[in-house]
């Protein structure tokens, strides 16, 4: 709770406020949580190009923090026994095998820590092919036998190259909850993450939002928070469509707005949705991840900052970037969400906690 005479909206308002005129960002919607106190807001524009304000409860694509929701769903199976951290991925994936032979040790604890030695997408195609347009049911399994994740070569032996980061590897343990549930990904997410923790307007399955339309004329009349990078003379134009494909939702496809993350935080820190021994193994410390100190939990980032603990993870992707994080012994979360690539959420995130803490 904030010092008597000081109230979380105003606090929050106010850093908003600074935030958008320190950033050169379209826009910034804000959540915290602190017990039972909350804030959400939003300042600048849903779509700069048209100047249309954004709204607190508009919906932002939240990339890579998509992985929080897919470890999730690991962990809800090996809660309920239906695998264990330790099996190896090509015993749950019967079908699957890569050209590399090394993939037959990779164990499932490996992939959700980002050490089984998994190669990622290629830097040339850092965009994830979004103007694909890839929206079949079967496009999930149908990447993990693709040529790209198949004859990729494995960076290292599994366990033995310390972190290396792979959205692969999320893709992969997508397949494992399809193929040991019998359910399509993103309904077992929904069954399992977002109802129990009452996030009614979350999914991974944008198509679900947009009838099926992914072109950025027709998803700006649904009033989402629009896309945008940067041009040339670093002026703020249009990304080119908006980021998704069916088959990278393990690992990239979630869409919320603060509001929703605020209950994901409330649901978590309850530990709601799983046994608290599990949650335990979730967050307990598996890799030190090169050059920011931070370390690697189960699908969660663990960092430390003003002496406090604090787990999350980050979302960047073109358009859009996410941050979230959550501090159990302050009860605290905090979401911050902007529409345009290289936005500096995690920064902005940062320096309100340094803000809340001294208000604490």
């Amino acid at each position: 709770m904030v010092k008597e005479g000081l109230k979380l909206n105003d606090l929050c308002g106010a850093f908003l406020d600074k935030a958008m005129e320190i950033y050169d960002v379209p826009s910034v919607a804000l959540g915290v949580m602190i017990g039972d106190e909350r804030f959400t807001g939003a300042r600048g524009y849903r779509n700069f190009i048209t100047k249309d304000p954004i709204d607190k409860n508009d919906v932002y694509h939240c990339a890579s923090a998509s992985k929080m929701m897919t470890a999730m769903g690991i962990m809800k199976l090996v809660d309920e026994k239906k695998i264990d951290l330790d099996d190896r991925l090509v015993d749950l994936l019967p079908y699957w095998e890569m050209d590399d032979k090394r993939c037959r040790d990779i164990k499932l604890y490996q992939m959700l820590c980002h050490i089984s030695g998994l190669h990622d997408v290629p830097v040339e195609d850092w965009e994830w092919k979004w103007g694909d347009k890839v929206v079949d049911a079967e496009s999930l399994r149908n990447y993990v036998v693709s040529d790209e994740v198949l004859k990729g070569r494995m960076l290292c032996e599994p366990g033995k190259g310390g972190f290396i980061y792979s959205s692969i590897a999320y893709e992969l343990l997508g397949a494992v909850i399809e193929e040991v549930s019998g359910k399509l990904f993103d309904e077992f997410i929904k069954e399992n993450c977002f109802r129990p923790a009452g996030m009614e307007n979350t999914t991974v399955l944008t198509i679900e939002r947009t009838g099926g339309s992914l072109e950025l004329d027709y998803i700006d009349t649904l009033r989402m928070a629009m896309p945008h990078e940067r041009d040339s003379d670093k002026n703020l134009i249009m990304a080119k469509y908006y980021p998704y494909s069916r088959q990278h939702a393990p690992s990239s496809t979630l869409t919320t707005n603060v509001e929703d993350m605020l209950k994901w935080g409330r649901f978590n820190l309850d530990r709601k949705a799983f046994s608290s021994e599990t949650y335990d193994k979730m967050w307990q410390e598996y890799a030190v991840v090169p050059n920011n100190g931070e370390k690697m939990g189960l699908g969660w980032f663990m960092r430390e900052q003003e002496g406090y603990h604090l787990i999350g993870h980050e979302g960047t992707d073109i358009g859009f970037r996410a941050s979230f994080w959550m501090c159990p012994e302050l009860d605290m979360t905090i979401s911050v969400l902007s529409n345009v690539s290289a936005a500096p959420v995690k920064r902005i995130s940062k320096t309100l906690f340094a803000e809340l803490i001294h208000s604490l």
